[in-house]
């Protein structure tokens, strides 16, 4: 009895192997149903037998830009920016030099002596220097007091660096870069203008 079961499942399990193993493949055929209205139909490419599909390697390269944190002090008088590896102060001039002048108020000088010692540790290289004013007066009065006030800064940091290694390029650019309109609706705008009247130092760590 139990050789007669045993054979029987031996045949059974021979003639499964043989479907199996001799039955021809089945290959996949597309949905032969029919695309609805205003669907494009992109055919695929046609393969042989055992061939791979492989797919294209795109290099995608996007620019990279700084991201800096901004930081503003209590006063609102000066706001830095910090990226990995640079630093970008800018300062009031409201506060650097009386209104048209480019002469630096005490005030200024305690704090340029702050940045200076900051400069000595942090800076590599070169420090910029750059005036700022905003649109009253003439563009050609405007840009030599951005410039004097630019080398009035700079003058007063090297002397809290000086026999370091650090070099200045020091620039005005008049009313020609505001960071805040000088007008609105045709009105004066005298905080915004007050925002134009600034120097920047930016430098590399």
């Amino acid at each position: 009895m139990s050789r007669s079961v045993s054979r029987h499942t031996a045949l059974a399990a021979t003639a499964l192997t043989f479907l199996l193993v001799d039955a021809p493949a089945v290959a996949w055929s597309a949905p032969t149903s029919t695309p609805s209205s205003g669907t494009a139909v992109v055919p695929g490419p046609t393969l042989g037998p055992g061939e791979q599909v492989s797919a294209p390697i795109i290099d995608i390269r996007a620019p990279i830009e700084d991201i800096y944190l901004r930081t503003e002090d209590l006063d609102g008088y000066s706001l830095e920016a910090e990226s990995g590896g640079r630093i970008e102060l800018t300062l009031a001039a409201d506060v650097l030099f009386a209104f048209g002048k480019a002469d630096l108020s005490p005030a200024a000088r305690t704090r340029l002596a702050e940045i200076s010692r900051r400069l000595r540790t942090q800076a590599a290289g070169k420090v910029q220097i750059f005036g700022h004013t905003d649109s009253v007066g003439a563009d050609a009065q405007n840009l030599t007091l951005s410039r004097r006030r630019a080398e009035a800064v700079r003058d007063e940091l090297a002397v809290g660096l000086a026999g370091s290694q650090i070099t200045y390029e020091v620039e005005g650019f008049g009313e020609t870069r505001p960071v805040a309109p000088n007008t609105v609706d045709g009105r004066d705008n005298p905080k915004g203008r007050a925002s134009n009247r600034r120097v920047e130092i930016r430098f590399d760590k």
